[in-house]
């Protein structure tokens, strides 16, 4: 999960929204085009490429409301309410805003953000503090709470592994491939492995910044893994 930072609506949302009367109905190209751009075409969840690119007759971004219509509906015309997310159909299970939940580790049903009646417990894309600062990853792709106050960790641990299911078996693979890609990367440019603090660095850099306007997909699990491997260097000066 990366942080995005919202950006100034578009003017026919704020047009729509002081229309009396007016009524979330559909999402519209315009307001797609600008979520894409705010978060550099990336799901806010899952961190898999969107676009307005068409699959199985529609595009493969779709609005999701952070706070859902059916429990705020007097913020399904707000704009720092949207946020731009994948079809949830990557993994083996439906992930993201399409996941419809599972049992939890105390054998109680979950529901998934599908149900339109759930509410994250703790994490939200649009808080760097309850996003990136809060989770981490590991080598095979893992994505899993980074705290240690036990309550806080359970709260986050079930929006992962059963609200959002980011830890669907396909996504840990596509992390995974993230992390696999950011090493090779860095093999190719220094092949002696001897990395300085400095190359590291770098190499952060370059996944932290956008190419063409778009991040690359799984970026904040390369970035994990680099500030890893920078971390194991600084310890060892």
């Amino acid at each position: 999960m990366k942080y995005i930072k919202k950006g100034k609506e578009p003017q026919t949302l704020t047009d729509k929204r002081n229309t009396e009367g007016a009524i979330y109905e559909c999402a519209q190209k315009d307001w797609q085009e600008d979520l894409l751009k705010e978060q550099g075409h990336l799901c806010a969840y899952c961190m898999r490429r969107i676009s307005l690119d068409r699959k199985s007759g529609k595009p493969s971004i779709e609005i999701e409301h952070y706070l859902s219509r059916k429990l705020y509906p007097d913020l399904s015309l707000r704009w720092e309410n949207m946020i731009g997310v994948c079809n949830g159909d990557t993994g083996l299970e439906t992930h993201c805003d399409k996941s419809k939940g599972k049992t939890s580790s105390e054998g109680v049903f979950v529901k998934g953000k599908a149900n339109g009646e759930v509410k994250l417990n703790i994490l939200n894309p649009l808080e760097i503090n309850k996003s990136e600062k809060v989770i981490t990853y590991s080598l095979s792709g893992e994505i899993f709470a980074n705290v240690k106050d036990t309550e806080l960790q359970n709260k986050i641990t079930e929006d992962l592994d059963i609200i959002l299911n980011l830890n669907d078996e396909k996504l840990k693979e596509y992390r995974k491939e993230a992390i696999d890609l950011a090493k090779k990367l860095l093999i190719d440019k220094y092949p002696t492995g001897n990395w300085t603090l400095k190359q590291i660095e770098r190499e952060i850099e370059e996944w932290k910044n956008q190419k063409n306007c778009k991040y690359r997909p799984f970026c904040q699990a390369a970035i994990w893994f680099l500030e890893w491997r920078k971390t194991k260097l600084a310890n060892k000066l």
